[in-house]
């Protein structure tokens, strides 16, 4: 994904990146899916990151449970996420092109931060989530 650009606010780094491809519903899905074990609900006790359809809640017991949720127009996955030791939130849009991240802004890395720092501290994630919407769901151990 590439980086189309961020806006800093109080508390939060807000941004968007530009998928590779147009990709469908399913392959959107198969992004929320594949991240989702690699998240973290925002409190210690939360367990699981939340996900949300068209800005509601939906209950997740099982990552392969999104893979069933009916076409709507967005579909976002937030919680804290301990490769980049900082909570997101991650929007996904149906038939657009980008995706919407926000990132708490904890931590020195940034807490002062420029495109170029932000870049490589999250271009690697957003790629490994883009690479997912490709790839097969892996397998519950």
């Amino acid at each position: 994904m590439l980086l189309a650009g961020l806006t800093e606010e109080p508390g939060w780094i807000r941004s968007s990146f530009n998928l590779t491809y147009r990709v469908s519903w399913e392959t959107l899905l198969k992004g929320v899916r594949g991240v989702f074990p690699y998240m973290r609900g925002v409190s210690p006790n939360d367990g699981n990151p939340e996900v949300l359809v068209d800005d509601s809640i939906i209950q997740i017991s099982s990552p392969d449970e999104i893979l069933a949720i009916p076409e709507a127009g967005s579909i976002t996955i937030r919680g804290f996420v301990p490769v980049i030791k900082a909570p997101a939130m991650l929007v996904f849009h149906n038939q657009v092109p980008y995706v919407n991240v926000a990132v708490g802004r904890v931590g020195e890395e940034y807490q002062n931060t420029d495109y170029e720092k932000f870049n490589k501290s999250m271009c690697q994630f957003m790629d490994s989530i883009e690479i997912m919407m490709h790839l097969p769901p892996k397998e519950d151990s």
